[in-house]
C-alpha cells in the first residue's frame, strides 16, 4: 500500500516535511493565481494524489491542509478547487474531516479514499479548462513512469500544468545495494525497475556507485534521479528541477522534489519558494553544530545573513556575464544563468538587491522595461560600446 508521507500518526512535522510544506505554501497560492489569471472562469485545481492525514496532531497543517487554505485565500480572485487521495482508511476519514472544515467555507474539495494511480484521469477531468498543480509525495515509491507520462501528454499545451513529485532516494539506495549483491528476489530491484520505467537504471546507478568509489550510493541516487527526471519530460515541452530534501544540513537526501513545468516563470517563481523553504528549515533545525564548532556564525540568523550577503555578490556576477555582450534580456528568461549554483538557495531579494546596485550612478545595468514585478524586468549593459 502506498501513503502519503504525511500519513500515519504524527504528532509534529519531521525536518524534511518543513522543507517540503514550506515549498508548497510559498509556490502553489502564486501557481494558481498565475496561471488562472487568463482563464475564464479563473479556476485552478490542486490535486494531492498521497494526501495523509491532512492536519497534524499537534495541529499543523500537511500537504492538503496547506492546499486548502491557499484555496481559501484566494478565494476573493480565483477558484481552486481540490482533489485529495488517500488509500489508508484511517488517514482518510482524518482527512475528510479536515476538509469538511473547508468544504463550510466554501472550498470545493473532492476527497476519496483509494489509490492514487485510479484517479489521474478523474484530475484530468476536474482540471478541464483550469490549470493544474500535481503533488505525488508517497511514502515509498512514486507512481509508474508510463502513468505521469500519460498525463503529461493528455494535459496538452494550455491551461498551465505543472507537477511535483517524490522520487526516492531510499529506494534507489536500497535497490542498488540488492542489485550489486544479486539479491534480486528481495523486491527492491523490480520497485525500481517499475518506479524508473524499465531497467535502464540499474547501469546508471552501479556506474555512479563505482565512479563514487564503490562505497556509498547516494550519488547513485542522485544521478538516477536526474535521468529519470530526463526520461520523463523527453519528447513533451517540460523542462524539470530536481531538489534534494534532508532530514539535516549534512545528511544525504531521503528524497528528491522532481518539479515539472512548461514556463520560465514557473522555474523563477519555484527558485524562490525552495529558497524560503530552505530558510524555513534552516530555522527549524536551529543552529549547526559543525559550523558552530567552526566559529563560523553562532546562530541560524546569522548564517542566513552570510549566505543573503553571498547570494548577492554571486547574482551580481552573473547578470554581468549575462549582460556583457550588450544585448537586453528578459530577465525571467535566464533564471538559470542568474542563480547559478545557488538556484534554490537564494532568495528573490538577493537578485533585486545585486541588480538595484547594478543599476545606480555610475551604473553598469539599465531597465528596458522595469515591469512592477522582479522577474518582469529586461535588461541591458550600458557599459558595453560597439
Amino acid at each position: 500500500m502506498s501513503r502519503g508521507t504525511d500519513a500515519g500518526l504524527l504528532d509534529s512535522p519531521k525536518p524534511q516535511s518543513v522543507y517540503k510544506h514550506g515549498l508548497l505554501e510559498q509556490y502553489i497560492i502564486r501557481f494558481a493565481t498565475m496561471t488562472a489569471s487568463r482563464l475564464t472562469p479563473k479556476r485552478s485545481v490542486l490535486f494531492d494524489g498521497f494526501a495523509g492525514r491532512g492536519r497534524f496532531d499537534s495541529g499543523e497543517p500537511g500537504s492538503a491542509e496547506h492546499m486548502m487554505l491557499a484555496a481559501q485565500k484566494a478565494k476573493a480572485r480565483t477558484q481552486i478547487d481540490l482533489l485529495l487521495m488517500e488509500q489508508a482508511q484511517g488517514d482518510y476519514e482524518t482527512l475528510d474531516k479536515v476538509a469538511d472544515e473547508y468544504r463550510a467555507r466554501g472550498i470545493h474539495i473532492d476527497s476519496h479514499h483509494g489509490d492514487c494511480g485510479g484517479h489521474l484521469d478523474e484530475a484530468l477531468r476536474l482540471a478541464a479548462g483550469a490549470s493544474l498543480f500535481m503533488f505525488l509525495d508517497p511514502c515509498g515509491a512514486v507512481l509508474p513512469m508510463d502513468s505521469l507520462k500519460h498525463v503529461l501528454r493528455k494535459r496538452g499545451t494550455w491551461p498551465a500544468t505543472e507537477m511535483l513529485l517524490n522520487f526516492s532516494a531510499d529506494l534507489i539506495r536500497r535497490a542498488g545495494g540488492q542489485l550489486k549483491k544479486g539479491q534480486l528476489n528481495l523486491g527492491g530491484v523490480d520497485k525500481a525497475d517499475a518506479v524508473c520505467g524499465g531497467k535502464w537504471w540499474r547501469d546508471v546507478a552501479l556506474r555512479a556507485h563505482e565512479t563514487s568509489g564503490g562505497q556509498v550510493w547516494e550519488p547513485a541516487a542522485e544521478t538516477v534521479a536526474l535521468e529519470y527526471a530526463r526520461r520523463l519530460v523527453a519528447d513533451t515541452e517540460y523542462g524539470f528541477v530536481v531538489a534534494p530534501v534532508r532530514r539535516q544540513v549534512h545528511h544525504q537526501p531521503i528524497y528528491y522534489l522532481i518539479f515539472l513545468t512548461k514556463s520560465p516563470h514557473g522555474f523563477w517563481m519555484f527558485g524562490d519558494a525552495a529558497a524560503k523553504a530552505r530558510e524555513k528549515w534552516l530555522r527549524f533545525l536551529g543552529p549547526d553544530p559543525d559550523e558552530a564548532a567552526t566559529m563560523l556564525w553562532d546562530t541560524v540568523a546569522e548564517q542566513v545573513e552570510r549566505e543573503h550577503t553571498k547570494a548577492i555578490a554571486h547574482i551580481t556576477d552573473n547578470l554581468r556575464c549575462l549582460t556583457a555582450d550588450g544585448q537586453q534580456r528578459e530577465v525571467v528568461r535566464h533564471v538559470k544563468e542568474i542563480y547559478g549554483d545557488l538556484y534554490g538557495e537564494a532568495k528573490e531579494t538577493a537578485f533585486t538587491a545585486a541588480l538595484r546596485a547594478l543599476t545606480k550612478e555610475p551604473a553598469e545595468i539599465e531597465y528596458v522595461t522595469r515591469g512592477s514585478k522582479p522577474h518582469q524586468r529586461v535588461i541591458r549593459n550600458v557599459t558595453v560600446t560597439d
